[in-house]
This record gives C-alpha cells, structure tokens and sequence, in this order.
C-alpha cells in the first residue's frame, strides 16, 4: 500500500522524540538509521514497541555500506556484519536492509563479483525473511548510477533483491527519470525523496548538507514519484533528507513540514495523472483544492495608547486617514483608496500579547478568498489549526491559521460593496465597525505592492512550504545580495495571480539589518510594506512637506547611476533631492523609496512601476548599507547617553 514515511535521520533530537514526532505529524511508517539507536537507553526491540505504541511501522533498517565488491578477508567479515544486522532486524520488526553503494577504496570493479555478493546476501536475508535494498550513491566507487545498481540487481536474479530508488541520488547525477516505470515493480524495494536546490556542489557536500523537502528546492519530484507508481511500486514513499537546518530545528516542526510537502507532492502527482486519464493515487485523504486568492484586504498593527500616536502619524503623512472605530475595541481602521490598516490598541487578548512581545509591529494580514471555508479545510489538513479570537455579541467572526512568529493569517470572503464606508452590506466592516465618514478617502497610494517576512535561518524552508502548500502561493528562485555586515538570502512568494507578493529574507552575519531585526524584534516577522503609488515623485515631495523620515541615499549611489544608465541631467537630479531610487529593465521602469525604520522594527517602501513587475534587487544593498548606517547611529546615540 502506499503510504508516506519519514526516515529517522530527517529529523533532530533523540530516537523518542523523533518518533513521536513523526506519529504527531501523521506518519505511520519511519525508515530507521541506525545510527539513533547508538543514543537510545533500552533494547532495539524497546524502539519496536514504542514505534507500534504510536502507530509506526518500521519499513527498514538503514544504512549498510561498503558491502559489494570487497575482497578477503573484509568479504568475510562483511556477512558477519550482516548476520548482525539481521539480528538487530528480529528486535526492530524491520522487514528491509538498505545497502548503498560501496565507496571503499578497496572496492573490486568487478559487476560479476558485485553481483554475486549481493546474491549470497539475498539468500541468507531469505532464510530469515528478509528483503535486501541495493541503492547507487551518486559518488559510490563504482556504482553511481540507479542503472548500475539495476544491473547488478538484475545479474544477481534474486527475488528479495531490489532496487532502492532515491530522488536525490537519481537527479543530482541527471539520471534519466522516464526508465524508472519500465522496472518491475516487485524489484523496487524502497523509493526515497529527496529534493535539492540547483546550485554547483560536489554531489556529496550537497547531500549531507542541503537536501530538503519536495517543492523546496529544484528537482522534479513529482515526476520521479509518478514514474516509480507508474511502474507499479505500492510500498513507502520515505523521506531520507540529511539538512543541517532540519536537525537544529524542532522534530514536531520538521515532521509536520515534511508531511505536508509530501501531501502537496501527492496532490501534484494526482493532478498529473488525472490530465492523463489515470486514477489518483490515494495517498492519504485528498486535500480541500488551493484557494483563489484576491488579495490583502487589511493588514494589523498591534501597539499601545502611548505609542500608537507616532504610527498614526507615520500613517497620516504617508495619506491614510481614520474613518471607523471598533464597535467593541480599542481599535481604528485607517483607509486610503481601497487600503486598510488596523490598528490595535487592545489592552488583553492576541494583538495586546503579540506587543508584549515585539513591540509595535505587525501582528496580524486578512486575505481575501473565493471560498475561505474550503481555504481553511486545507489548512487544517495541512497541520494549520483554527485561531479563533474574542468576538463581541453581533460582530464577525473572522477565522484565522498561525503565520510567521505566530502573527494571525485572516481567510476573508470579500463581500461586493462592503469596503464603501457607508456601505450596508453584511460585510465583516459594517458588522465589526462604526464609520465616520460617507466617502471613501481618497490619497496618492493605490495598492498594497507587497510586504515581506525576516525569518530566521532554520525557518527559511518551513516557511516556504507554508505558503506553497498551505496557501498554494508559487515561488521564485532565490537570490543572494550583499549586507555590510553579511549576506542576504530572498525567495519570493506570491498567489497565483501575484495580487499577494511576500518575500521571505534571510541573512547570514550576527550585525545584518536582519539578524539586527530579529533581535530587537524577539524573531521573524514583517519588516516591510511595500505601497504602490501613480506618481512617485509628486508623492515623495508631499511626505518630505508632511514631514515622513525617509531612508538617507548615498550620495555615490546617484554618481554610479548615471554611469550605468542615460538618464536625463533633470531627471537624475530631481531624483537625487528625493532620494529616489532607480531601476531598469528591457521592458520597464521601477522608481522607489524607503522610510527610515520605525522602531527598528518596520519600516515603509513607496514605488512606482512603468511596466517592471521586479523588486529592484539591484538597489537592495545600497538600501542594506543606507539602513546600516541608520542602525549604527542608533547605537551611537544609545551609548552616548548611556540608554
């Protein structure tokens, strides 16, 4: 049957946490490394007891190396190490041993040898039971290549014998995949997943550092598994993933993200088989489909009474004005055009909680959905629980999942007419809000651009996999740009139609404008909004007059721009008064600025595009120094007057 499994070494921690990790997730079956019994306190069959306890069947044991090929004595004592093994088999309950590829330097080239090893392996496996897994290494001595160690397990001919296909090992070699559903499908012992960024590593550095989970890295995954179905294999699908990352993170939080890159992987190995009039495959229960998403339709800052009057003012200059308060709350919404920000100066309760903890800050975003009941069934599919908050007698109730730093990710149906102020439309608006104005405010911003999230290091990949599966978001490749301090790593997220766009950034280095973040901020969150405007210019010119603090450009920055572009004298000047930044592509322009940071907490970019649908990664570094900059000064101040 097929059914989706984790291997031990995925995960960090001890044996029994990693167990119970995988059960809590909703795994039933785990492959064993045996190397986490090295640490575990009781007997191998203790590991048996506890994994049925939790539901887990143990599919295999793992890994044994250096195996095939070895001449005498090491030969000899290769079986008694065998025999070992299958003795440790009898306590696990463990029905498969995994054998990679040999890598010793004393490995014999010899496929007839080989084969005939593996061979008398099989046959003393037999007289106890047991199947043997022969797997190709993409950097073993002789045997790399998935079609080796189908060789060697064909000339051996030995019915509990077979092959052991691993994505990663297949696809970092450019294996061709589309053979894989000509094997037999009683050859195919184990098929393991494994995805990998594309970047040029040796294949051994990369697999022992950087593998990942399906979707997040470059791989074609679905593919891989939709070949080995095709062949007929109806065993485990395991994840084998080795990422530094992964095993310094929480075992809860990397079983769930693995379970659910493997439930998106399924739905997209289904939709392929059903374009080609093939049934689905059944792992697991179906997801509720990917939700349509319209767009943000509020984002929420949590602050208090005594510093929310500078927010507002930041606010007000950039064009937003107040026009209803809570029926029930100690919370305003603030409109421009069809922008809403709330703000939340509630003394109790979620928002009150998320500033304790980060101070003024972002705590919550409301999407808009084409149907939010069903965007929520696949939430709680994928491992993301209903947050219900305080709702006063008559007012909407608004279900929420968990987002970054446990900030709140509203599901929203939009209700046509219910942004107008004084619109009667039963919309969460008129329920939760007394208007003050019968217009709509009008102002120079016209849409939320985008916003984007500061994670840690070790949150990067779980994040990613939140927003492509829980929310169906589409990703970009990643790109690295220079910090003063360090590195910076962004990969952007967007809905389908791009209406949401989030990218998500890292940094390398203890004084980035990242880690500085994280920091002061108490972890990952959104550092920026990004508001688009027609006429940048004009806008910028009256926020300078309405007293906005905008990022200071060095003054270098505009003498390089005229030497990398053939911009107008006026133009060029006009934009160095401003403080304007500037980029160009084939088809378009981009024009945009950034506030000083408020806080050190978030801070405000404003631009204008001219058929340019990029980031201005171009200017990200000079935007990362400027904020350095900032930042350092800060400090100085601080220590000068002894805060």
């Amino acid at each position: 049957m097929l059914r989706w499994s984790i291997a031990t070494v995925t995960m960090g921690g001890t044996l029994e946490v990693k167990l119970a990790a995988a059960a809590r997730a909703g795994f039933r079956a785990v492959e064993l490394f045996e190397n986490d019994l090295t640490f575990f306190s009781g007997r191998p069959r203790d590991v048996r007891a506890r994994a049925q306890d939790l539901g887990l069947e143990i599919v295999a044991l793992q890994p044994m190396r250096d195996f095939e090929g070895m001449p005498q004595p090491m030969r000899a004592r290769n079986f008694e190490r065998a025999q070992r093994k299958f003795d440790l088999m009898d306590e696990l309950g463990a029905k498969l041993l995994c054998i990679c590829s040999n890598v010793h330097e004393d490995s014999l080239g010899e496929p007839e040898r080989s084969a005939a090893d593996l061979a008398d392996l099989a046959d003393l496996a037999a007289q106890r039971g047991y199947r043997i897994g022969f797997e190709a290494l993409a950097w073993g001595r002789h045997v790399k290549d998935w079609m080796q160690a189908w060789d060697l397990v064909s000339r051996a001919d030995k019915a509990n014998l077979g092959i052991v296909l691993d994505s990663f090992h297949i696809c970092v070699r450019n294996n061709p995949i589309a053979p894989i559903a000509d094997l037999p499908a009683y050859k195919i012992a184990l098929v393991q997943i494994a995805d990998a960024p594309a970047i040029l590593m040796d294949p051994m550095s990369l697999s022992r550092h950087h593998r990942c989970f399906p979707g997040q890295g470059d791989y074609p995954i679905t593919e891989f598994v939709e070949a080995a179905i095709k062949a007929g294999y109806r065993g485990a699908l395991s994840l084998e993933i080795f990422n530094d990352q992964f095993r310094g993170a929480p075992a809860n939080v990397v079983a769930r993200d693995g379970l659910r890159a493997l439930q998106t992987c399924g739905e997209a190995l289904d939709a392929r088989r059903l374009e080609q009039g093939l049934a689905p495959t059944s792992i697991g229960s179906p997801l509720p489909k990917a939700p349509a998403i319209s767009g943000l339709e509020f984002i929420e800052f949590a602050t208090s009474s005594a510093e929310s009057p500078r927010l507002v003012a930041l606010l007000e200059a950039v064009g937003f004005r107040r026009v209803a308060r809570h029926r029930s709350k100690d919370v305003d919404l603030y409109r421009q055009n069809s922008l809403n920000i709330v703000i939340n100066r509630e003394q109790e309760g979620f928002a009150h909680s998320f500033y304790l903890v980060h101070g003024t800050s972002v705590c919550a975003l409301a999407l808009r959905f084409d149907d939010p009941q069903r965007a929520l069934d696949r939430a709680n599919a994928l491992g993301a629980p209903t947050y219900h908050g305080r709702v006063g007698p008559g007012e909407a109730v608004i279900p929420a999942v968990a987002g970054v730093e446990n900030s709140l990710i509203y599901f929203l149906k939009e209700t046509p007419g219910a942004a107008a102020p004084n619109s009667r439309a039963p919309g969460h608006w008129d329920r939760d809000f007394v208007f003050e104005e019968s217009t709509q405010p009008a102002g120079p911003l016209t849409a939320i651009d985008h916003l984007s999230n500061v994670v840690r290091r070790s949150e990067f990949l779980s994040w990613v996999t939140f927003y492509k599966s829980v929310l169906g978001f589409v990703d970009e490749p990643q790109v690295e740009l220079a910090d003063p301090y360090g590195a910076f790593y962004s990969r952007v997220l967007s809905s389908p139609d791009k209406s949401v766009r989030i990218p998500v950034n890292i940094g390398d280095g203890g004084a980035t404008t990242v880690s500085r973040f994280i920091e002061t901020f108490g972890g990952g969150g959104v550092q920026q909004l990004a508001f688009a405007t027609d006429d940048l210019f004009a806008f910028v010119e009256q926020a300078r007059g309405a007293g906005v603090p905008f990022l200071t450009v060095p003054d270098n920055y505009y003498e390089d721009l005229s030497a990398r572009y053939d911009l107008a004298s006026d133009m060029l000047e006009r934009m160095r008064t401003l403080g304007i930044l500037y980029d160009r592509t084939k088809s378009g322009e981009f024009f945009h600025i950034y506030t000083k940071t408020f806080d050190e907490r978030f801070f405000f970019e404003i631009l204008e595009r001219r058929n340019y649908d990029l980031f201005g990664a171009a200017n990200t570094p000079v935007r990362l120094a400027a904020q350095a900059a900032e930042m350092d000064e800060t400090v100085k101040a601080r220590t000068e007057f002894g805060m």
